[in-house]
């Protein structure tokens, strides 16, 4: 009898034919997992949907439809995470996204895993402490592994034609801050895997819209009600930037003079206020059933922009961190300035 812990990966194709096969298979090298690979195409013009319906006709696992009309990146990956899962191999003890154009380790989910998996006896409740700590982060007390909804996340290497750098180098005193996620996000959609405790509370809580994308909403749901692990010492995927990506690699530790000007020039962008959009859609849906660290920090993002005073009492108050001075410049200048 197979026990190998079921999971669901969730891939969002859009015009990705060029680097599509590569990550299939390295999904489907998955080790110690059972795997069912869904793929959901955005509308491609290119090779993308042969390739993938060619994958859906070959092996039982792999799953493949294509959107009537283009939803986005961020809707299109959660109505996988919504749709019903009593499909062919579920349901599933573990879902996991996937960007179209990675390379995945053998072990990627099977790390994730045992890190998420509960312990057998003494189960404790992941609600009353609030902290993404240091790497393989847990709730204070703990150890690995969690009852309730849970979430982990690693580090990536991400590469280009003519390097390969770590995506979270440079990003992990930002655990001792992690409201910062209302602000800004770090942990990459593909490298995460949660339970079915997690993806339970998310279909229990369904937007209709996504102001900012998916991975930042599934991350602050963890936060709000369960356990977040971070896994800074460990990449599990080679994380391919292509120039096109929806979400690149951080890039606030760069300090060059051309990249303060674009930082500035973005500033005169008209705003869609989709953090503070964001912050209020988290009271919503959680009000005070949630971590009251989380809870206050949210409060005063939604509202932040009612008067000058209010601004500039986000602007001195908010508690984030980013990885350069100029970063922690642009953040205080986006609240004073109302673009948040």
């Amino acid at each position: 009898m197979n026990t190998a812990p079921r999971v669901l990966v969730m891939m969002a194709t859009y015009n990705g034919a060029r680097y599509l096969k590569q990550q299939i298979d390295s999904i489907l090298s998955q080790e110690q997992v059972a795997i069912t690979l869904r793929i959901r195409d955005d509308g491609s013009s290119d090779d993308t949907c042969r390739i993938a319906q060619g994958y859906a006709s070959e092996y039982s696992n792999v799953l493949f439809s294509r959107n009537e009309e283009n939803e986005g990146v961020a809707r299109n990956f959660m109505h996988m995470v919504y749709e019903d899962d009593q499909h062919v191999n579920g349901p599933y003890d573990y879902y996991a996204f996937a960007d179209q154009d990675d390379i995945w380790r053998p072990r990627k989910l099977a790390r994730a895993i045992e890190m998420l998996r509960p312990p057998c006896a003494s189960a404790r409740d992941t609600r009353d402490g609030f902290a993404e700590s240091a790497a393989s982060s847990k709730r204070p007390g703990e150890g690995v592994g969690a009852s309730g909804p849970a979430l982990y996340y690693s580090d990536a290497t991400n590469f280009d034609d003519e390097r390969e750098w770590s995506e979270l180098a440079d990003y992990r005193p930002v655990l001792r801050y992690p409201t910062t996620l209302l602000l800004r996000n770090w942990a990459s959609g593909c490298t995460m895997v949660f339970n079915r405790e997690l993806r339970d509370l998310l279909c229990a809580h369904k937007l209709d819209t996504f102001p900012r994308i998916h991975d930042v909403w599934v991350h602050l749901v963890a936060l709000a009600k369960g356990s977040v692990y971070a896994d800074f010492d460990t990449s599990l995927i080679r994380r391919r930037i292509t120039g096109h990506n929806v979400v690149g690699d951080l890039s606030d530790h760069h300090t060059s003079v051309a990249q303060a000007g674009k930082d500035l020039g973005n500033l005169r962008h008209e705003s869609d206020h989709a953090p503070s959009r964001v912050a209020q859609q988290l009271l919503d849906e959680f009000g005070d059933d949630m971590d009251p660290s989380l809870q206050e920090s949210a409060q005063m993002l939604a509202c932040y922009r009612r008067s000058l005073r209010t601004r500039i009492l986000a602007a001195s108050r908010f508690r984030f961190w980013q990885p350069s001075r100029r970063g922690r410049l642009i953040v205080r200048l986006c609240f004073l300035l109302g673009r948040y």
